[in-house]
């Protein structure tokens, strides 16, 4: 009997198996990370090379990210990390995890950690993110980062995704993080001036 072919998989649906982004897949072949077979003017990609290949994505990081804004936080971090590594512990068991944290407002893209995660997204080296909430890697911005993930296959896990919240709701807390923010650079994180103003700009936000 003859053997029977291997099955060949178009790129999208090579990206689905794999669960990874199509570009992330083009790039890979680019790089020579994944073989493919030449047919007519496409790439093909046989089974086996999936098969590879979904053995070689579970060698990825798992990041367990924290974050608070102040110093005076740190309780707060600590309880953050001890929750994602217990998770990390009965949800993920057997992969290896990296803990990243730092201390710094959600509206700095500059934190020393948030950089060095991003730069192990952008090497291929994470399959997954777990934060607590969704605030935790930025106040502003998260659909880039959804994006940017995507690209790479990687998922974004967040522990308590809270409620949902109205579109107003949403911009009143929006407007509450930048002027925490800014106050904050101008009088100082701790300072009494700062807290006030946070405290007034809240109960004219909520007022009915």
């Amino acid at each position: 009997m003859a053997k029977q072919a291997q099955k060949l998989f178009r790129v999208g649906a090579a990206a689905h198996e794999l669960g990874l982004h199509p570009m992330t897949v083009r790039r890979w072949i680019k790089a020579g990370r994944i073989q493919v077979i030449q047919v007519g003017r496409e790439m093909r990609i046989p089974r086996s090379e999936i098969e590879r290949m979904v053995g070689a994505s579970d060698e990825r990081l798992l990041i367990l990210y924290g974050r608070v804004s102040g110093h005076g936080q740190k309780d707060d971090l600590e309880t953050q990390l001890e929750r994602l590594q217990l998770w990390a512990t009965t949800e993920r068991k057997g992969q290896e995890a990296l803990v990243l944290c730092d201390i710094g407002s959600g509206l700095k893209a500059g934190r020393r950690h948030l950089q060095r995660l991003l730069k192990l997204v952008c090497e291929d080296k994470v399959a997954e993110v777990a934060i607590t909430y969704e605030d935790r890697l930025t106040r502003f911005g998260q659909e880039f980062l959804e994006t940017l993930f995507a690209c790479f296959g990687v998922t974004l896990t967040v522990l308590e995704p809270g409620e949902e919240k109205t579109p107003e709701q949403e911009l009143t807390d929006d407007l509450l993080a930048l002027i925490a923010s800014f106050s904050g650079r101008l009088y100082g994180m701790r300072s009494h001036k700062q807290k006030e103003l946070v405290q007034c700009a809240h109960a004219v936000l909520t007022s009915p």
